[in-house]
């Protein structure tokens, strides 16, 4: 299959394409569950952080959508960096042992999707430039 348009530009691949659609339906339920009645309870520097890493997702995407390759690694490390966010809060809360093992695995599920769609997005990288 073909990359390019009939005057030779790039064409961005259809699956890349439902990635970074995705990808920004992500980021928006991301900044919209920040309004949540239970993110009363977290710091002011998580939800910063939440919001940086949600835009950052969205800006990557962004970028990636033109075909630039530095969007993927910006996707990339705000990804990463959204992965980590629960384990610190959890690090810093005392919960009785099985329900901190529940609240870890149930972390560590979540992680899939995320770590699913760096590979597909890496997977995608031989069409960035």
């Amino acid at each position: 299959m073909n990359n390019e348009t009939s005057n030779g530009a790039a064409q961005r691949p259809t699956f890349l394409t439902v990635l970074i659609i995705l990808t920004w339906v992500g980021s928006l339920l991301g900044l919209l569950g920040l309004m949540a009645d239970a993110m009363k309870f977290y710091p002011a520097w998580y939800k910063i952080a939440i919001v940086v890493f949600n835009l950052g997702t969205a800006i990557g995407a962004f970028l990636m959508w033109g075909l630039k390759k530095n969007g993927l690694i910006i996707y990339t490390i705000a990804e990463i960096g959204s992965m980590i966010m629960p384990f610190v809060i959890l690090s810093m809360i005392t919960l009785p042992g099985y329900l901190a093992d529940g609240m870890m695995s149930f972390t560590i599920l979540l992680s899939i999707f995320p770590v699913a769609f760096i590979i597909m997005y890496w997977l995608n990288a031989k069409h960035l430039k």
